[in-house]
């Protein structure tokens, strides 16, 4: 009988204290993977996000098997595959069942499903905290305990905690077995080949980590609201780590990037958070607790959440979506996302807002969905807060009438190139139009588009809003939201920037 260690998210030999837990128990290690069929959905998760997933298991099984062991991929729902793993359906049995624990709703539900089926056979299971920094379940249990909302808070829990170093690689028993093949993008059902450039894999994210936290200078200084939006056209540059993915499937251990980041800053005078690389640990940090902490956080019912009356169009959300929309900045960051799978913070930023109460009205739901489906970092609990945050409905939103301009120029807060190597890369259309033009084309006379070979309305879309107006529409009818929220309740959640002046852009 053996330790079964089931990988899920904790995609990774490095930290990894289930592994560490199973080789000192002496029973035989066999590492799993599960492909669930709550995960296998191309309509809801998309290629490059499923591709840079499989790449990390690739990276996993070919890491195991230089130790002597591999990773063994089972097919089914989590249930029916460790029934059949308990009865003795396969050439290797559980004495022990290990994993990190994964605090979302779905894994909670089936964990508890598993501990039960483990109990009914006579099975041990031990979970550990792994995927944030502080164990979140420990520490909402504590008396008084409150979920913060802001990242100073969040600073606050993590400076109190002793974050304990990242574990070695511990030294596997030998394993072997015939069969169990890893999946391919082709069996899920995916017709489209991925385009990413990132490369998943645990010695992948640490390569870049490392690569990162070499350059002490850019640690210590790093401010993301100075980082450049309109990066990521030039394959192998970013103006951000890019380390993201690697945290959302557990590639690289989020302590070891911690402690990386601390060691560097440690070296001389540094940035502070939130802007810094701690503070944006520290929100990735906050928005898991408030997922884990918050019923239904995922609905514009939750406790947090303004209610607010978005239209449904769906014509202008399938134009935001396919990067239609006539405004070229939306648009060439919504096609940078659909192609290569990612874009800059501040970029999703910029069209969240333009989707919800900037521009189109529509329910912050629907961006959540796209950017669930196309994003390689992809992760429930900040994809959630994130998005409330920009539609401007909780209380770590910015306040709610500072909207983004979607013509940016040289003074935008969204760090915006103006030289167009970023536009041209994305929104072709538009290489040929003068600069002065770039982000506003229509502007341009009629001559100045037809020498650029491109007529507005024709080769490029015309603008399906026009900002100012659909701007101080929005802010009226978000106003009155807030107001209405008032008259029902008392203020304490969620309205901190509700009383004051609308600010125009």
């Amino acid at each position: 009988m053996a330790s079964i260690v089931w990988f899920r998210k904790c995609i990774r030999l490095h930290d990894n204290e289930a592994l560490v837990r199973a080789c000192k128990l002496g029973d035989g290690v066999v590492p799993i993977f599960i492909l669930d069929p709550h995960f296998v959905d191309t309509k809801r998760l998309g290629v490059n996000q499923f591709s840079f997933f499989l790449q990390s298991l690739i990276d996993l099984d070919q890491q195991l098997q230089t130790l002597g062991s591999q990773l063994v991929v089972l097919r089914g729902t989590p249930e029916k595959t460790f029934e059949g793993i308990f009865k003795g359906k396969h050439p290797f049995t559980a004495k022990t069942v290990l994993f990190e624990r994964d605090t979302t709703p779905y894994a909670v539900k089936r964990d508890a499903a598993i501990e039960k089926l483990a109990k009914k056979h006579g099975v041990a299971v031990e979970s550990f905290s792994g995927h944030t920094l502080l164990d979140i379940q420990e520490v909402a249990r504590t008396k008084g305990f409150k979920c913060p909302t802001t990242n100073a808070g969040i600073e606050k829990l993590v400076q109190k905690a002793s974050i304990r170093e990242p574990l070695p690689v511990p030294k596997l028993p030998k394993f072997k077995v015939k069969g169990y093949p890893m999946f391919t993008l082709k069996e899920l059902g995916y017709k489209d080949a991925p385009k990413h450039t990132a490369q998943g894999g645990e010695r992948e994210g640490l390569r870049v980590l490392k690569s990162v936290c070499s350059d002490k200078k850019y640690v210590r200084q790093f401010n993301k609201t100075k980082t450049s939006c309109t990066t990521g056209h030039v394959s192998g540059r970013l103006s951000t780590t890019g380390m993201s993915p690697y945290l959302m499937c557990g590639a690289v251990s989020i302590r070891t990037v911690y402690h990386s980041v601390k060691k560097v800053l440690a070296s001389g005078p540094h940035t502070k958070a939130p802007e810094s690389l701690l503070g944006q640990l520290y929100f990735r940090e906050m928005f898991y607790f408030l997922a884990a902490c918050t019923r239904d956080f995922d609905k514009p019912s939750n406790a947090y959440c303004l209610e607010v009356p978005w239209d449904k169009k769906t014509a202008l959300q399938k134009a935001w979506e396919e990067g239609k929309t006539g405004y070229p900045f939306i648009d060439g960051l919504m096609r940078q996302l659909k192609e290569t799978g990612w874009i800059h913070h501040l970029g999703r930023h910029a069209v969240s807002c333009f989707l919800t109460r900037g521009d189109l009205w529509q329910n912050w739901t629907f961006g959540r969905d796209v950017f669930h489906k196309l994003l390689i970092d992809a992760d429930g609990s900040l994809n959630n807060g994130n998005w409330q945050a920009l539609a401007g409905v909780v209380p770590w939103s910015a306040p709610w009438f500072r909207v983004y301009n979607p013509i940016p120029d040289e003074k935008s807060a969204l760090n915006v190139g103006m030289d167009g190597a970023w536009l041209k890369r994305f929104v072709p259309e538009l290489q040929n139009m003068p600069a002065k033009y770039q982000y506003c084309p229509w502007t341009a006379p009629k001559d100045v588009q037809a020498k650029a070979k491109c007529i507005i309305g024709k080769d490029y879309p015309k603008p399906i809003v026009e900002h100012a107006k659909a701007r101080d529409a929005n802010l009226a009818k978000f106003g009155k939201a807030v107001k209405n929220r008032k008259a029902k309740r008392p203020p304490a959640v969620g309205a901190s920037n509700a009383a004051k002046k609308p600010r125009r852009s």
